[in-house]
């Protein structure tokens, strides 16, 4: 049965109206992307939902039918065109087309228009899949040869080596200064039902899309689980472009469905290296001595920094503390004394017991290890102590979930 417009064949009847329906979809999508192809590709478009209509029902519109739309898709996709604007004008577009039928048909023609609308939205599916394909295979060409060359860039930075061929292929233009990240993700997980992957790489574009609003461009980071480290470029000397990375940190650790911890280094781009390993020290210190979440530089965590330097004093404070390994209430009392400035009865409060009990817990761990919290001299040294045992602890955590993966 032939499809019908007001008695005319309906393929006959898009035909003798091409040019009209080419000018109505191009003043539908006055004001899209643009391209100078765009009458070319609307005609196309036109003459090949016509020859759709020409032939059989079954016979579907193949890559070879739609070689120049594929061909066209794939070309907005090396410009960097959004795929969603390529969507949209091929909506629009059939809409266009598709008021011009109402317009002419009469209510003789109603079960042709049924059959009509499901020619048409077949259509429109079989193109849109076609071109999507061919856009995505040349997007997903680019990004490949793209994030190589970022990764390059990424690369040579970290290694303190020369990255301006990397650059020149990535497209990007070096900064004068980066503010240099080490994210640590940790806490409790939301949407445990979903696969780990998904929850990956949900976080990684999360963290990708939000820091790369936050700046000027050319945000170059490895994400990983569960650490990230980011390069945000600061192009010039104004403070602004710093002041926006850390909104976007801020704005990142709200977003995300994990504690977020930060550490953040400023650097010229010859000291990213040792800049990137103390970014994340800082990150590690934050998450081991229990900070909340949030953004560190060093001038938040110095002391914490440097008691936590290795050498044999380190060790030392370490075996000071082996006895709490035994009894951890012994560490319990310490921390809640410590953290209630060594008042007493606070920590007997906190913990539930008699302040005479605290007193007898101090006393045993005083003479267990080495050292009296009560005297005002040593308490310093139960503080070291503590944030020595702290670090240790989370790097022997951090090995063991290595293993375990």
């Amino acid at each position: 049965m032939v499809l019908r417009i007001a008695g005319t064949p309906a393929a006959q009847w898009i035909q003798d109206r091409r040019r009209q329906l080419v000018e109505r979809v191009l003043a539908r999508l006055a004001g899209s992307s643009p391209d100078a192809d765009l009458a070319w590709i609307v005609g196309y478009n036109i003459d090949l939902f016509v020859r759709s209509l020409q032939n059989p029902e079954d016979r579907p519109v193949t890559e070879e039918d739609a070689a120049d739309l594929v061909a066209s898709a794939a070309r907005r996709a090396s410009e960097g065109q959004p795929v969603e604007n390529l969507m949209r004008d091929y909506q629009l577009g059939f809409n266009a087309v598709w008021e011009a039928v109402l317009d002419e048909v009469g209510s003789q023609d109603a079960a042709g228009l049924l059959r009509l609308t499901a020619r048409t939205h077949a259509h429109l599916l079989a193109v849109t899949t076609l071109v999507l394909r061919g856009y995505h295979h040349e997007a997903a060409r680019l990004s490949t040869g793209e994030r190589d060359a970022r990764y390059g860039v990424f690369a040579a930075l970290l290694a303190g080596e020369d990255p301006e061929t990397s650059a020149r292929r990535a497209g990007l233009t070096l900064a004068e200064r980066y503010l240099v990240l080490c994210l640590h993700l940790t806490g409790p997980v939301t949407g445990e039902a979903d696969p780990p992957l998904v929850v990956h790489h949900r976080r990684a574009n999360t963290i990708q899309r939000v820091l790369s609003e936050h700046s000027d461009g050319g945000v170059l980071a490895l994400i990983g689980d569960p650490t990230a480290t980011v390069l945000i470029p600061l192009p010039g000397h104004t403070s602004g472009a710093a002041d926006r990375a850390h909104a976007g940190l801020q704005r990142l650790i709200g977003v995300l469905d994990v504690d977020v911890h930060v550490g953040a280094t400023l650097a010229v781009t010859a000291d990213i290296p040792s800049a990137a390993a103390q970014s994340a020290e800082i990150a590690e210190i934050a998450v081991a001595t229990h900070r909340p979440a949030g953004i560190y530089h060093l001038a938040d965590l110095l002391i914490e920094y440097q008691l936590t330097r290795p050498g044999p004093a380190f060790q030392l404070l370490l075996q000071r503390l082996a006895p709490l390994d035994e009894h951890p209430d012994w560490e319990q009392t310490l921390r809640a004394y410590l953290r209630h400035g060594c008042d007493r009865r606070l920590t007997a409060d906190e913990l539930h017991l008699h302040p005479n009990s605290v007193d007898y817990r101090l006393a045993r761990l005083a003479g267990a290890c080495g050292f009296d919290a009560t005297d005002p001299a040593q308490r310093a040294l139960a503080h070291t102590a503590l944030c020595v045992r702290d670090m240790a602890r989370h790097r022997s955590g951090r090995r063991t979930a290595a293993f375990l993966r």
